[in-house]
């Protein structure tokens, strides 16, 4: 499990994706090779290469077209998945129809666009376009049974990094559910469906045209299972079942979860503590988020490492500050992204998307709250917490910074002055006091059932804090989660 938890948090949710789909692209290669698959081994190579070159192609001059950041990961993930539900089909006879379904996929992304942020799955509006256009639809090739053990073990390991278990159990529940009470009953050949599961574990995922919040997750998840099963019912015959669903998925999460995106302005960066920068950008559009979300913020840069050009990062500033912030460690053998993020230029762009996540604050006044904060996991507190200065709104609220030295803390000003809103904040030194345990709660905490805690840190130390709350039978935790973390 430790060496599982360091692979997934030393590679992005991106990166992770595009392994997958060339390892079960690679493998399909091979099983044609040796007549488990019945394709042509070539027919899979060459229409998966040349998709390649079309994506990527047609994404670098629509980006160019639209002044939009080039991202190689996305274009290249794209052009894996037409070639596993596409086809196979011989290079030649098919060369108009390959190009353009990967062209339509590359240009749904930025014509069928509000702000800079695309509605639908590329590779799901490309092949519903060719089937009408051009009569010639998804076979969904890649769902053999041979397939379904790599699907099945390549896809927990995505929804282990992204974290979407309730959307994949909603869509799950809802598709087991109908077919038991409005179909043919589960059987193997229901469950046991490779196209199915791969849908679920590459498309229906995907963070861009899905909702960020539990809850419109469940209702995404649950809408499409629903449109899937019934609409070969109510329209007989009808084969496009999966992307038809997604794509009226995707419209329903635009419309319950709208989002888009933002060109942000690097404006400078300031030291904040040992190993611990902060950058700040003034946004070119108005941005409106509530203290505790996040942004992933999107910066292409020279020889990307497996960690690619993406990453989450809270938004440490608050509302009513100028500038939009956040902090970030730094090591000397860090990320391609972090190293080439400390040499930005002044004026450089960066695109962000719009503010995502749950980790925020009721409404409700009268509630007591434990912050616990493992090193940089305390930005989200800070922007909380400097909201309630701003504004001189009271909270009852105990703060518990954890770090391994004195050199390593943070925003220690803005604390202290928080005292006047209610805030109290126990700085914890590991090397001297230890870790934060059961003894230290409650000797600083005396009411600690009576309060809500929120946990942000590295996932190993937010899982064990649950694990210590959960003894002390506190029943409320809320703990903060970023669907593409990649730790360094």
């Amino acid at each position: 499990m430790k060496l599982l938890r360091n692979y997934l948090d030393n590679i992005t949710m991106y990166r992770q994706m595009l392994y997958f789909l060339l390892l079960l692209w690679g493998t399909s290669i091979i099983f044609s090779i040796i007549g488990i698959l019945p394709y042509d081994p070539l027919d899979i190579f060459l229409s998966g290469t040349y998709l390649g070159v079309v994506c990527n192609a047609a994404n670098y001059l629509f980006s160019k077209a639209y002044g939009a950041k080039i991202n190689l990961e996305s274009a290249s993930i794209t052009a894996l998945i037409l070639t596993l539900i596409f086809g196979p089909v011989a290079l030649i006879d098919n060369l108009f129809t390959l190009t353009f379904v990967g062209a339509a996929a590359m240009a749904s992304k930025y014509v069928l666009a509000i702000r800079k942020k695309h509605i639908f799955n590329p590779a799901a509006i490309a092949v519903l376009l060719s089937t009408f256009l051009l009569n010639s639809g998804a076979s969904w090739w890649i769902g053999s049974r041979s397939m379904l053990p790599i699907i099945f073990l390549g896809g927990i390991l995505v929804l282990l990094k992204i974290k979407r278990f309730s959307l994949v159990l909603s869509f799950f529940a809802v598709y087991f559910f109908t077919i038991h009470f409005f179909g043919r009953g589960i059987t193997n050949n229901s469950v046991l469906v490779p196209s199915v599961w791969f849908f679920v574990f590459v498309m229906l995922v995907e963070p861009l045209t899905s909702p960020t919040s539990r809850n419109k997750q469940i209702i995404f998840g649950g809408s499409v299972a629903l449109v899937y099963f019934w609409l070969p019912r109510i329209i007989p015959g009808y084969a496009y079942g999966l992307e038809t669903a997604l794509l009226a998925g995707n419209l329903l999460s635009f419309a319950i979860s709208p989002s888009y995106n933002i060109v942000m302005t690097f404006i400078k960066k300031e030291k904040l503590a040992k190993d611990t920068w902060q950058f700040f950008f003034e946004s070119m559009s108005k941005i409106n988020f509530t203290p505790g979300q996040y942004l992933e913020w999107t910066y292409p840069h020279d020889k990307p490492d497996s960690r690619g050009t993406r990453r989450y990062f809270t938004i440490s500033s608050a509302p009513k500050e100028k500038l939009v912030s956040f902090a970030m460690k730094v090591f000397d053998k860090g990320s391609s992204f972090k190293s080439s993020l400390m040499n930005i230029d002044e004026g450089v762009e960066l695109v962000a998307s719009s503010p995502q996540g749950d980790f925020v604050l009721p409404d409700n006044k009268d509630l007591k709250f434990v912050f616990i904060a493992g090193g940089i996991g305390v930005t989200p507190f800070r922007s909380m917490i400097k909201h309630l200065v701003t504004t001189d709104e009271k909270r009852d609220i105990v703060l518990f910074y954890s770090n391994r030295e004195k050199e390593e803390v943070a925003y220690i000003d803005l604390f202290d002055k928080a005292k006047k809103v209610g805030v109290r904040t126990i700085y914890v030194n590991t090397k001297q006091d230890g870790y934060i345990d059961e003894r230290m709660i409650v000797k600083n905490v005396p009411d600690y059932q009576n309060r809500t805690f929120y946990l942000s840190g590295p996932e190993a130390m937010v899982g064990e804090f649950k694990k210590i709350l959960s003894k002390m039978n506190v029943k409320k935790v809320k703990t903060d989660f970023f669907p593409g973390y990649s730790g360094s």
